[in-house]
This record gives structure tokens, sequence and C-alpha cells, in this order.
């Protein structure tokens, strides 16, 4: 390999880690609560999706050994399981970052009465085919353990997450919706050309109008959330967060390295109270039998509903 091409490649892991801020790798045990999702929901009204539900939430980390794999989650569940198997979701973080940045997610979807496991943090080097069997692998561990309903499993992602959440979903026959948040198509293996269109589960594509704004490794226009909605099924949903970047809708998007993916000029806590809102409610839509996604509040989104080739602005 030339000297050259590998300072590329070296620059370029150098510059995930920095992004992604592998200070906040996972650890074994029981998850204090960082208050995002509570302060986040300040000036909500009650019962708003974007903000906690009404039950209480068990939470930690744990090495999930299933099918000769061993997988780190951060498991949350309503401290207060029905007797009958709830529904689960099974969530992908993006390349390198830590779970702790989708916490508020997995707390406002168990306070409603999800099984919610978060993938682990995940080297620069695992391949799209990996992270997709870890999302297997998790569900499965998930219904062989009797915890969920087999029937009623979501897949959720961001970034290489969520391109992942889809190829997942297609491949296995295990995930009945999913939530791509700022999916990123980039990587030898396209879900895009291919894969989406054998996509059967419902699926909602959140993105960040202005992401590609910002460094090439923070999904580039030429393979973001646009890419995936042109080829998507109909009847998939595409929520633009208006003036938001790829980072935006974390926990914490201005965690130390994440600057190179800092260009949004909407506001952090609007950005993720609205994708908050939609992931929740498409996931009480589809595996709880709730009612129809509510519409973005205001101006900070835009969404349209694909018809076949083409998409309809509602």
């Amino acid at each position: 390999m030339p000297w050259w091409t590998l300072l590329h490649h070296s620059s370029l892991i150098l510059a995930c880690v920095l992004f992604f801020g592998i200070i906040g790798c996972d650890r074994v045990g029981m998850i204090a609560p960082s208050g995002t999702l509570s302060m986040d929901a300040m000036d909500l009204p009650e019962g708003d999706l974007a903000g906690p539900g009404r039950q209480g939430v068990a939470s930690r980390r744990m090495a999930v050994r299933h099918q000769g794999a061993s997988v780190r989650v951060a498991l949350y569940q309503p401290i207060d399981v029905p007797p009958v198997p709830p529904p689960a979701i099974v969530f992908l973080p993006g390349r390198m970052a830590p779970d702790d940045q989708y916490e508020s997610y997995a707390r406002a979807l168990a306070s409603r009465g999800f099984i919610v496991a978060v993938r682990g943090w995940y080297s620069p080097f695992t391949s799209d085919i990996e992270l997709a069997r870890d999302a297997s692998v998790i569900g499965d561990w998930l219904v062989r353990k009797g915890k969920v309903d087999a029937s009623r499993i979501g897949i959720a992602g961001h970034s290489m997450g969520g391109k992942d959440a889809v190829l997942a979903a297609v491949q296995y026959g295990l995930f009945a919706s999913v939530v791509a948040i700022d999916p990123d198509d980039n990587g030898a293996l396209s879900v895009v050309h291919g894969v989406i269109a054998r996509l059967r589960a419902p699926l909602l594509l959140i993105g960040a109008e202005v992401g590609w704004q910002a460094s090439r490794i923070c999904a580039p226009r030429a393979s973001n959330y646009q890419r995936f909605f042109e080829r998507a099924p109909a009847g998939t949903v595409e929520l633009t967060l208006r003036g938001a970047d790829h980072v935006q809708m974390l926990d914490e998007p201005d965690r130390f390295g994440y600057a190179i993916c800092r260009c949004g000029t909407a506001d952090s806590r609007q950005v993720r109270n609205t994708a908050r809102r939609a992931t929740v409610g498409f996931f009480i839509q589809h595996l709880k039998a709730g009612p129809a996604l509510p519409q973005p509040l205001g101006s900070q989104a835009m969404m349209r509903v694909a018809q076949g080739l083409h998409a309809k602005e509602k």
C-alpha cells in the first residue's frame, strides 16, 4: 500500500476516533440517568412523545452471549414489565459512537413499555455485514430469553447504524419496523443500490438537512438520507430536520471530537426532541397499533411520504 494511501486511511480513522469521543466507551453495570430526556422535556406539554412516558425505567450494560457471538448492549426496560411479552427495539449507534449518546431515545421508549437494547461501542473496522448480524443476534437473544414479543421487534440506528438497520431488516425476518436516523450509505456495501428496494417493513428516515456541509465522513450528499428516500419502497416516511447537522440529534452533540460534523444552525434541543418524537411515534404506530405518526411542529421539520418512485409532500 503506498504511503500516501496509508496516511489517508490513518487520518480517517483518527478523525473517526476524535469525532465519536472514544472516552465514552460503555462499561458493564447499572446506568445512571444522564438527565438529557428530562431536561429536554422541561417546556414540553404533558404526554409529548419527545419526553418521558409514565413508566419507570431500569437500565444496565451487559454482554449478550448468543449464537456464538458476544455483543455488549445497554438494556432499558420498564420496571413493571407486563405479563404479556412487550415490543422491543434494537438500536445501532453510529460508527464508534458510545451507547450513551442515544440514552434519551432508549428511556423515552422504555418508559412507554418497550424493551430497548442499544448495541455498545464498536470499532471503525466493523463491517456493515457484521453490524447487521449483531442486530440479529441481539433481537434473537431477546426472543429466546422470553423477554419480548417476537412479532413486535423494531430496529433503529444512526449514521452507519441507520444504514445497517435497513440492511438487517432486509437480511433477517426479525424486524417489523425500521427507523434510520441520518443514515449514510458510505462503504463497500451499498444499501441504497438494491438492498433497500427489498425492504418489506415500514421505514422512517430522519435526515439532517445540512449535515452534508460538514466533513465528508459525516453523511455527504452523495450517500445521505435523501439517496435512501429516492429508492425506498412506497410508504416510506422521510422527516427532514431543518438546519440540522449529522450529530445534533445525539444526546451530546457538542462532546469533544464532534466538531468535525458540527455545521447546523438549528437548536440542538429542538432537533433532538423532533427526532425523538418521530422515533417514538413511529414505533408506537407500527408495534403497538397506535395513531399515525404526528406531523412535525412548526417549521422545524418537513415530512414526505414515498409514492413509488416519487415522493409527495405532506
